[in-house]
């Protein structure tokens, strides 16, 4: 799998570096914070962890913090630059690779891997073929943490609420280049088709009810 001129490498975030961290918390109220905290909170001090599709980099920063030995990658240079700046005034350190993830063949798999918000760039599909290459970077039993829009808790209430505050936000990132045009993914089959169990899984409502909402998923890579 080629990065270079495919469609893993067609959806760069670096014209909204300044104010992707501020619109994503206005939109979601908090909940995408949240969820990202949820899967950092699943690292474990010492671990080699990779970060795809970094961005900014709270999580990052955070996982950092924990003790964890940290590669992040994205394909924005002004992404990765406020993130190393958010580590320098800190005093942390992390590999930071402009490139992407599609390329990267490290020495040894990772102990865990983190993809917040960056399995829906792409449709059902392209979702499924980058899973199967994330899992080829994970050791045998180690982890991958995901968060994403949550899929509706059930009924058809769940569902308008849900897809009522999805959908426009897919229409207009779609309009603007920055995802593909896709339902919400669904990790329950997902992530069992690429070689994944799911050990936890979190919802974070955005108006304190179940829907619409956000999810953090930790799945054990099995063989």
């Amino acid at each position: 799998m080629s990065g270079s001129g495919t469609p893993f490498a067609a959806h760069p975030y670096g014209a909204v570096a300044a104010v992707y961290d501020e619109l994503a918390a206005l939109y979601s109220l908090g909940a995408i914070d949240r969820s990202k905290r949820a899967g950092v909170s699943a690292l474990a001090p010492g671990e080699r962890v990779l970060f795809v599709g970094a961005g900014r980099g709270s999580d990052v920063v955070g996982a950092v913090r924990r003790g964890c030995r940290v590669t992040a990658v994205d394909l924005a240079p002004a992404m990765l630059a406020r993130l190393r700046a958010s580590l320098d005034r800190e005093g942390l350190a992390a590999e930071t690779i402009l490139g992407d993830v599609a390329d990267h063949r490290p020495a040894e798999p990772y102990d865990a891997l983190v993809a917040h918000y960056f399995l829906n760039l792409w449709d059902t599909p392209l979702a499924g073929a980058m899973l199967a290459h994330l899992r080829s970077l994970v050791r045998p039993g180690g982890r991958l943490v995901v968060a994403d829009f949550a899929r509706p808790s059930g009924g058809s209430v769940a569902s308008l609420l849900a897809n009522a505050y999805y959908r426009p936000i897919d229409w207009l990132a779609w309009a603007l280049g920055y995802c593909a045009l896709h339902p919400i993914l669904d990790y329950g089959v997902l992530l069992p088709a690429a070689g994944f169990r799911i050990t936890r899984e979190q919802r974070f409502a955005v108006l304190g009810i179940r829907d619409p909402a956000y999810v953090s998923i930790v799945a054990q890579r099995i063989d």
